[in-house]
């Protein structure tokens, strides 16, 4: 419960009225191992994902079955939040990347009050509704990404974000190198032959997903 509180949906929530929540939510935990499916969102899904622990991606199903990754959630993150309220004609699947602990909860059970009325509820609702105003952030972000053409500026578009997140000239990669050739919609060869060249022009270090940043970009 500890990991479940530090969720951006209960804050603000006392430990006390989360455990209640939980219950009033219906709520539903599953656990799942690296590679695992943890759930598949299509026409008509509703579940909400709350992760107690572990890491699982947000991968959009091509009509060829392949997959575009969207998004890397880590612990006491949400997903499927934007699925559930929205209508949508592609297919997304969730994957377990780190072996995980996940709440399920019914999107109808979040949006309707139950009879007591409760304060928290409220605040819950709000907190989910700034959390989907910050995802929308987060789609600019990869939307900007995937603007630049060249595998060099995106690299170096993506890390910048990450090393401005960090607060310093280097980050830790959430995700392994293939991941990131997914979510950056590029081919996993061709990335790691230009980060070779990264290497060598002195743009960036690399320490197995320790990423050094030597880059900087003109005025």
């Amino acid at each position: 419960m500890k990991n479940l509180i530090k969720n951006p949906i209960f804050a603000g929530v006392s430990i006390e009225d989360v455990e209640k929540m939980v219950v009033c939510f219906e709520a539903e935990k599953k656990i799942f191992h690296e590679k695992q499916t943890v759930y598949v969102y299509n026409i008509g899904c509703q579940k909400v994902g709350l992760l107690y622990h572990g890491c699982v991606s947000i991968n959009r199903i091509n009509a060829d079955g392949s997959l575009d990754m969207l998004e890397y959630i880590e612990d006491s993150g949400i997903f499927g939040a934007a699925f559930s309220f929205f209508e949508h004609d592609d297919e997304f699947i969730v994957l377990c990347e780190k072996d995980c602990a996940i709440l399920f909860v019914d999107k109808s059970h979040i949006t309707k009050r139950c009879f007591k009325a409760c304060a928290h509820h409220s605040i819950v609702i709000e907190n989910l509704l700034t959390f989907m105003s910050k995802k929308i952030v987060n789609l600019t972000e990869k939307v900007d990404i995937l603007s630049h053409r060249t595998i060099r500026d995106k690299l170096l578009c993506y890390f910048r974000m990450q090393t401005a997140k960090s607060g310093a000239n280097s980050f830790q990669m959430p995700f392994s190198f293939l991941a990131l050739a997914n979510y950056l919609c590029i081919d996993r060869s061709a990335m790691m032959r230009e980060l070779k060249k990264m290497k060598e022009d002195d743009i960036v270090q690399v320490n197995d997903k320790k990423i050094y940043l030597n880059y900087t970009p003109k005025s």
